[in-house]
């Protein structure tokens, strides 16, 4: 993997990781003041992207090592308003936990994918994925349903539905 790694821009990590915790947080606690800065935010982002929409969303609380080869990740339900807090100043945003897929086709290329004006980044290209959901009721987050949830973005990227 050091071909790999030799070549990522600066603030990129790979990880080598052979078991993911995951364990559910509480939602983060906003002022009073935060919460109406970020919902003026996400109304002016609404404004000029009306494709966007606040559906579920996983962020990530806290990522560390809890031994070696496991990486423990504590995830909270949020909406996509809430990452109208990285325009608040003051305002600290959750990190965003996403899936993707490296899927590779006959001639050795890889699938990647256009993103959709209803996104954030209309236009970007990147690898087949997206945002995670939460879990329904009854449901849970774990590395199962994580890939369930990128083979139906990739599905959903090539127009395959399952």
């Amino acid at each position: 993997m050091g071909w790999v790694t030799a070549t990522l821009p600066s603030g990129v990590e790979l990880f080598d990781v052979h078991r993911l915790r995951l364990v559910e947080g509480a939602v983060p606690v906003l002022s009073a003041e935060l919460q109406a800065a970020r919902d003026q935010a996400w109304e002016m982002a609404v404004t000029a992207n009306p494709a966007l929409f606040d559906g579920p969303v996983v962020g990530c609380a806290e990522l560390r090592w809890e031994e070696p080869e496991t990486l423990f990740l504590r995830w909270t339900a949020v909406t996509y308003r809430h990452y109208a807090l990285r325009r608040v100043p003051g305002g600290r945003a959750l990190p965003s936990l996403f899936v993707n897929v490296i899927q590779p086709i006959d001639d050795g290329r890889v699938v990647v994918a256009r993103m959709s004006p209803a996104t954030a980044a209309p236009g970007r290209w990147q690898l087949p994925g997206g945002s995670a959901e939460p879990p329904r009721d009854g449901e849970v987050l774990d590395e199962g349903a994580l890939s369930g949830q990128a083979a139906r973005e990739l599905a959903e990227e090539l127009g395959r539905f399952v």
